[in-house]
């Protein structure tokens, strides 16, 4: 099986539209067919079919800029179910629409999968959505990074058509988000000997906007989902903020619930001075600073960023260098442990005897 080609029975449903300007909506269609050489009567009755199964007859003629996003969407389904696939691939296709919309095409989603005349057999999409996966797929796989690999497989046994308020539904969603939530948050392993772990690549301010949210939230506490939503970020993003104010100390994360400790409420209530002081005491005992400082006193207080890039390339292939080097740029200054010379391309450690004579050198 795993010689056979699969490239013939396969279509893709882009996140954006990917339709050409130039080309009608009949012929945005026809694309496919042209490429496998189809011609005469037989394309232009699989064009007719592909249009009318999405429900544009009529519009055969328009031009992409005469659409809405969703009409546009819609051709992209169609140009992939003119040319007959067994398996559907969909990367985030939902993604550009807005959320009615998007709500109203998933439906016709599942529609056209359960239509036989489709033809389609599988259909695989990529999301960054929970409520999306559980509404859409009947097995859904969470993956991981650094290196990617899969962390869990699930089925999702609810019938179609499946009904977003229901128990069973929303029973779904809390076990697909406790699963995310123990990939991205995990519970602190027992002890054991310090290992060095990379800082997370966000900016003070957000980490500073975590904390002062939690302070206006009951018992300083809250979901991660809330508090991206409450925050405008996606779960990723704010994953990654919760995991740097927890690596200091501020915040922990019993579970799916993100807790402001007693030492995140002692920092903001302090003045701009004080925490800095405060910043720059944790970020000495977090392990990769921790090694950026010892790295430092071992050199007289000032390495070259070729020196460090190659360090953090060592410790940590899988993440960009010299992103993860900007974020230990922008923390170690902000709590005046770290001052960088980006014209000369060094690093240096703050109150160290001799680092002044090496950032002028």
């Amino acid at each position: 099986m795993r010689q056979e080609r699969v490239l013939g029975a396969a279509a893709m449903v882009f996140q954006s539209f990917a339709l050409l300007p130039w080309l009608t909506v009949a012929e945005n269609v026809a694309m496919g067919l042209e490429a496998r050489g189809v011609d005469g009567a037989a394309r232009r009755d699989a064009v007719a079919r592909a249009i009318n199964l999405v429900g544009l007859d009529g519009f055969e003629q328009a031009y992409p800029k005469e659409l809405s996003g969703g009409m546009k969407q819609r051709v992209g389904f169609a140009r992939a179910l003119a040319v007959a696939p067994e398996i559907l691939l969909m990367d985030e296709p939902f993604g550009s629409l807005d959320p009615l919309t998007a709500e109203n095409l998933r439906s016709q989603v599942v529609d056209l999968w359960r239509d036989a005349a489709t033809g389609v057999n599988t259909l695989l999409i990529v999301t960054h959505s929970v409520e999306e996966a559980v509404f859409l797929a009947g097995r859904i796989v969470v993956f991981g990074s650094n290196p990617g690999h899969v962390r869990e497989e699930m089925a999702n046994p609810l019938p179609y058509p499946r009904q977003e308020r229901s128990p069973e539904f929303e029973e779904m969603v809390d076990r697909l988000h406790a699963i995310l939530t123990a990939t991205l948050l995990p519970e602190p392993a027992p002890a054991a000997p310090q290992r060095l772990v990379p800082f997370p690549r966000v900016h003070v301010s957000e980490v500073t906007g975590l904390l002062d949210h939690l302070l206006t939230r009951p018992d300083g506490k809250g979901p991660v989902f809330e508090l991206a939503e409450d925050l405008g970020v996606d779960y990723d993003r704010m994953s990654a903020v919760v995991r740097a104010a927890e690596q200091l100390g501020w915040v922990t994360t019993p579970g799916e619930i993100v807790q402001l400790t007693a030492a995140g409420r002692e920092v903001m209530a302090m003045d701009d001075a004080a925490r800095k002081d405060t910043t720059r005491a944790r970020l000495a005992k977090q392990p990769l600073f921790a090694r950026l400082v010892a790295m430092l006193k071992e050199s007289e207080g000032a390495v070259e960023d070729e020196e460090v890039l190659a360090d953090l390339t060592i410790y940590f292939p899988f993440i960009p260098a010299e992103s993860l080097f900007a974020t230990v740029v922008e923390w170690g200054r902000y709590a005046e442990l770290l001052d960088h010379d980006a014209d000369a391309g060094r690093l240096t450690l703050l109150g160290w005897e001799g680092a002044a004579e090496a950032r002028v050198e």
